[in-house]
């Protein structure tokens, strides 16, 4: 039990919300969906703020990110600006709660997130109409990227997961949970850090991570309201990778850093044992990526322009599957790979 309450200030160095539990609480007006120079505005008038890397070249693609825990959008200006060399347009916005946003620490319940992100997805469907359309969840962002395409029906070309926060806590740890769901409700906005308590290794590149932690945009501290929203989200997305079950129509590219302390690798391993989950990575529905030397900000490790190049190739060509070394033998090189996250050692 030490083992697993520890666990949760793992989560706690990337997190830091409190939840609001209101649906009502934060709308100001109805509008319709609409990106204003530097913002995003959703369909209740909240404000978000947007990033656009715009390529030099006219595009045929265009990205949208969805950031991480304790993130915001700027978390992509690294492969953005890097896939713009390639005509690849990119969009991201600060999730409610995040970043630049005037409500940052409160943790909105996913309802909010999905909608925003559908929202968000429309927008751009109806500006550029000819261009292929990608979605990349990063972490948090995985998890929410699955819950929208389980619950909303949109058009994209394909969906990439980038180290993305999926499995099902609260089924195999039932009893921390109801613990975690107590005390958030006890004492939801008590503040923690566990970052001297724990060795969590998020990435090799220090000059980014020291930058990373210097940015007041970022979440630094987090309550323990935000760990049960938070448990919730990853737990819904773990149930819905059910949609990767069947034939879609999209191709999707999962990218999984091997060296992970963040997000644990056992019930992605688990999730692959589905023999149709295998058989759409046989037939490059899926196309698996594994990273043995890379961490959780795998796309902002010190060699994570080469990954993001990978990403390039698959966007241009799914079929890079076939043939790059991080995509062969995928099942079998993560089924024998190291545990490095504290819940899968035990």
């Amino acid at each position: 039990m030490l083992v697993k309450i520890s666990f949760l200030l793992t989560i706690i160095l990337l997190v830091g919300c409190t939840i609001v539990s209101n649906k009502n609480s934060f709308v100001t007006r109805k509008t319709d969906p609409n990106i204003d120079k530097s913002f995003f505005i959703s369909s209740d008038g909240y404000q978000h703020f947007v990033e656009h890397w715009k390529s030099d070249e006219n595009s045929d693609v265009v990205i949208i990110g969805i950031h991480g825990y304790s993130d915001y959008s700027n978390s992509f200006d690294l492969p953005a600006n890097f896939l713009n060399k390639f005509s690849i347009d990119f969009y991201a916005f600060d999730l409610r709660g995040f970043g630049r946003d005037t409500n940052k620490g409160v943790w909105f319940d996913k309802e909010f997130h999905i909608k925003d992100v559908y929202e968000f997805f429309k927008i751009i469907e109806k500006k550029y109409p000819s261009k292929k359309k990608f979605i990349l969840g990063e972490s948090m962002g995985g998890a929410i990227a699955i819950s929208l395409l389980k619950e909303k029906n949109i058009n994209i070309e394909g969906l990439i997961l980038v180290a993305p926060a999926i499995w099902d806590f609260k089924e195999q740890n039932f009893f921390l949970s109801k613990f975690l769901y107590i005390f958030s409700r006890l004492f939801p906005d008590i503040s923690l850090s566990g970052k001297n308590l724990i060795k969590v290794i998020p990435s090799d590149n220090n000059k980014m991570l020291k930058e990373f932690s210097e940015d007041e945009n970022v979440i630094h501290k987090s309550s323990l309201s935000s760990l049960y929203g938070v448990v919730d989200l990853m737990s819904d997305a773990y149930k819905n990778t059910s949609i990767f079950e069947k034939t879609l129509n999209f191709n999707t590219l999962i990218i999984l850093p091997i060296k992970d302390y963040i997000v644990p690798r056992r019930p992605i391993k688990e999730m692959l044992k589905n023999q149709f989950i295998k058989r759409n990575i046989e037939l490059n529905n899926i196309c698996l990526g594994v990273y043995e030397e890379n961490y959780h900000m795998i796309l902002r490790d010190i060699e994570g322009e080469r990954i993001t190049r990978e990403i390039k190739e698959w966007v241009a060509d799914s079929d890079v599957c076939d043939y790059l070394y991080s995509f062969s033998n995928s099942l079998s090189r993560i089924e024998e790979s190291k545990n490095y996250h504290i819940l899968d050692k035990n």
